[in-house]
């Protein structure tokens, strides 16, 4: 499921196929899990907490070189985008910024594509600068959705009933071609998917801890 989150949000946010689910990439998604297992070692032990200790720590060794790994990964991912964007610009009349030009039809553009555009422009938001915004969604964004996809199919998988609407919900959109792309307008027309999936991540098993709420009288979900 990580490898599948991993290939969603470098598709969809930052314009590149990794291919994770392919067995490429994997030691990025290694990092990240050890990352978290390290911050989670560190946080129930106080003593750690000053820098100068944990660095010495067998775990803050770990911690360190994981860092490295996953910024190397970030870095990678931006210099192929940005090299796309040159030779597209190079041997192509759109140029680095194709919804300026007049001639071309605009079209949606993915973060990173955003986040070069603007480094162009103007040079002093460097590279690093877009690693930095980059880290924080592709380690954020991976790791919840994979947490978050995870439940949902557990949800779904306790109860049968939920699930068959969904599943009825889904052949009405799709009738008898399974095989096509998912359009947007398919997506606007999952609702009561949409609504399992809300249940069941925000409400029930939410990626991020937060405070418990207490209803006063039952609600109804689903009718």
């Amino acid at each position: 499921m990580s490898a599948c989150a991993l290939d969603i949000i470098c598709e969809t946010a930052m314009g590149v196929s990794v291919n994770a689910q392919d067995g490429q990439n994997i030691e990025y998604m290694k990092a990240v899990h050890e990352i978290t297992d390290s911050f989670m070692y560190r946080v129930i032990r106080p003593w750690l907490y000053p820098d100068f200790i944990f660095k010495w720590t067998a775990y803050g060794k770990r911690f360190t070189a994981n860092i490295r790994r996953a910024h190397a990964f970030s870095r990678k991912v931006i210099k192929n985008k940005k090299l796309e964007m040159e030779v597209r610009s190079k041997y192509s009349d759109v140029g680095l910024f194709p919804n300026e030009n007049p001639s071309h039809s605009r079209k949606q553009k993915a973060f990173l594509e955003l986040l070069l555009e603007y480094h162009f422009k103007d040079p002093s938001f460097t590279e690093e600068d877009i690693r930095e915004e980059v880290d924080t969604f592709m380690f954020a964004g991976h790791d919840t959705t994979a947490m978050s996809l995870s439940w949902t199919l557990y949800c779904l998988g306790q109860n049968p009933k939920i699930q068959q609407k969904a599943q009825e919900e889904l052949d009405q959109i799709f009738e008898d071609d399974n095989s096509r792309d998912i359009t947007r307008e398919d997506i606007t027309r999952m609702i009561y998917l949409e609504c399992a999936i809300k249940v069941c991540k925000l409400r029930l098993h939410p990626a991020e801890m937060i405070e418990n709420t207490r209803h006063g009288s039952p609600v109804r979900c689903f009718n």
